[in-house]
């Protein structure tokens, strides 16, 4: 039922759209006459005014025809980088740019999956129950969209997320939640050369500090990482102030507890033994979760998976998606693979074949959503 030249059509008529965080006006206009000319109701809401953008989230639903549990689709509208006159290359089955610009299938191949998921529901008569449809902004500067939408939103008591690089047929059941740190380390200013021992060296503490962090993978899902140092004036002058940001992630709270401390820690350690001081702050940008394997929604997702001729794939993911906001917001939401290929660089790419391979999935949901009576 899929039709292959569709999904080719329009996700080059999508990703040809460009719409950065912050400028997803005009993929939100192509998006909502598609979305009206298939028959579901549309309308805006405000959460550009969050963060000074031109548009807000697009929330749809397709009436049901039978009498089925609601269920939520989501996709974000959009790109890290601009697409601004992309050029599309397609051979031996694949959809890349022409390495000028990025692709923009993240998260434009997920649009594209969801349109054609619902062309095909109306097409055919497919019964369905009330289908919403989240199509967000921002989500690659800090998911405010996502943060602006509530359980009050919605009739579905869970939905899934068409925003993971892994293979279609695989789900993720783990990610991190993600803290930012900004560190201040105080030392001494000094002339270096006239008088360096009357000077607290700070790069000297930061040195010391860093060296001792556990830099790099923490268990399956958690990661530090050091991003920026920023310190010093002068090269003959000892430096009184660095400043620090990194990251920190785990899945498990109390994980995360310990890096906090093991930062705390390393620095306070080089700080006393140098004679001077820390200031650190912790900025959570978003909550982690895990699901039990059991869940409702898994267990539809399974049976959606093997009913496309895929073995269905658990996934603990260190990346962060709209499912951790929707998660720790109350709304059980479920990330799907759906195949693209290095996203955030002009290599990205898309496998046509994972393209329809995930609407079948998506198609495959909505059969296998219970009715309720």
């Amino acid at each position: 039922m899929v039709n292959r030249e569709r999904i080719i059509n329009n996700f080059k008529t999508l990703t040809a759209i460009d719409g950065i965080h912050g400028n997803e006006i005009h993929i939100a206009n192509e998006l909502i006459t598609q979305l009206t000319q298939i028959g579901l109701n549309v309308k805006m809401d405000d959460a550009g005014k969050s963060f000074g953008g031109n548009s807000g989230n697009l929330i749809a639903s397709l009436p049901g025809n039978i009498d089925a549990m609601p269920i939520f689709f989501c996709a974000h509208m959009d790109t890290i980088l601009p697409t601004l006159n992309l050029k599309h290359n397609i051979s031996d089955g694949l959809i890349k740019s022409d390495g000028t610009t990025i692709l923009g299938a993240d998260n434009r191949a997920g649009i594209t999956i969801i349109l054609e998921i619902l062309n095909v529901i109306k097409e055919n008569s497919i019964p369905h129950g009330k289908i919403e449809i989240l199509f967000t902004v921002c989500e690659e500067a800090g998911m405010f969209g996502a943060k602006n939408i509530s359980q009050v939103n919605l009739e579905s008591k869970f939905g899934y997320i068409l925003d993971c690089q892994a293979l279609p047929g695989s789900y993720i059941v783990e990610a991190p939640s993600a803290v930012r740190f900004n560190l201040f380390v105080n030392g001494q200013e000094a002339h270096a050369a006239v008088s360096p021992e009357k000077g607290i060296h700070a790069i000297q503490i930061a040195s010391k500090a860093i060296s001792q962090l556990q830099i790099g993978r923490w268990a399956d899902t958690g990661m530090l990482n050091i991003g920026t140092i920023k310190g010093g004036t002068a090269i003959n002058v000892v430096p009184k102030i660095v400043e620090i940001t990194g990251e920190i992630r785990n899945a498990d709270a109390d994980e995360l507890k310990l890096q906090k401390q093991h930062i705390i820690d390393s620095f306070n350690i080089a700080a006393k033994e140098f004679g001077g001081s820390v200031e650190i702050e912790f900025l959570e940008k978003y909550g982690g979760y895990k699901f039990e394997g059991n869940e409702q929604m898994i267990k539809i997702a399974k049976k959606a998976i093997s009913g496309a001729g895929l073995s269905p794939n658990a996934i603990k993911y260190p990346g962060g998606s709209e499912a951790n906001i929707f998660n720790n917001n109350g709304i059980p939401a479920l990330n799907l693979g759906i195949g693209m290929k290095n996203a955030h660089s002009v290599n990205e790419m898309i496998s046509i074949d994972d393209l329809v391979k995930a609407t079948e999935i998506g198609l495959n949901l909505i059969l296998s959503i219970p009715q309720l009576n």
